[in-house]
């Protein structure tokens, strides 16, 4: 099973029951959601894929259920960007869109974190913890045998970004640096081989208290995603994200 088939935000009752630790909890067009999808859900539980050797074949029907299911609606919902970019609609990135206020109230309070967590780590299935962190750290640090990102961190700040290419908050915070010239190293988690993204996203998730992407780093230091967290926009618009970049250079 692909990471390709792991998106971001669950939309419907379905989604919501089962519980899905994605990009982010999304609620435009929830409704959308009808008869057939439900007989899908029901259909492809019977689904005896196993995803990357697991060893708990409840979790693993369960996940790979998901997988399914978020394909489905991540190919429904997508559309191409102004810049030609296929993706989830760029409004639902907007600070005043349903989708977002409902990210925001997810993340504001701690049962949300661990319901997402808690799915994260059933989507991640076993792997080696440790040498998932250490290669986060790295990418955070800039630690990493790059020699685009080590001229970019001679330029200003290390501005490490794991990213979802679809997601429309990813795009969004992509677009804000790239108009002003501020250089960054991404991590596309659904580019990445394997169950690979899924890991990261795991690890991410208790590194930082949030599973969602974007997960932007400054200098090392964690500033949420595009809108929250506090953010790199709301940061941006109060000024102190220029005031961070000049103090970790």
């Amino acid at each position: 099973m692909n990471f390709k088939q792991y998106s971001s935000w669950t939309r419907s009752f379905v989604l919501m029951a089962v519980g899905l630790a994605g990009c982010r909890f999304r609620v435009v067009d929830a409704f959308q959601y009808r008869t057939t999808r439900f007989h899908s859900f029901c259909d492809s539980f019977t689904d005896s894929t196993r995803l990357h050797g697991m060893k708990r074949p409840l979790l693993d029907t369960l996940a790979s259920t998901l997988f399914k299911l978020e394909q489905s609606r991540v190919e429904a919902s997508s559309e191409v960007d102004e810049q030609g970019r296929v993706g989830e609609p760029m409004e639902w990135s907007e600070s005043s869109s349903w989708a977002n206020k409902f990210s925001e109230l997810v993340a504001s309070n701690s049962l949300g974190y661990q319901f997402k967590q808690f799915v994260a780590d059933i989507v991640a299935g076993d792997y080696d913890e440790e040498a998932v962190r250490s290669k986060v750290e790295a990418f955070i640090s800039g630690s990493v045998d790059d020699d685009s990102t080590r001229q970019q961190q001679q330029q200003t700040a290390r501005v490490a970004m794991f990213s979802f290419t679809t997601c429309p908050f990813c795009r969004r915070a992509k677009d804000y640096l790239d108009e002003r010239g501020i250089p960054y190293s991404a991590m596309e988690l659904d580019e990445l081989e394997g169950n690979e993204g899924n890991q990261i996203r795991a690890v991410l998730g208790k590194m930082t208290q949030r599973t969602s992407v974007p997960s932007i780093f400054v200098g090392g230091t964690y500033i949420g995603g595009c809108n929250d967290g506090p953010g790199l926009l709301p940061l941006a618009e109060s000024g102190k994200l220029e005031t961070l970049l000049l103090s970790k250079k």
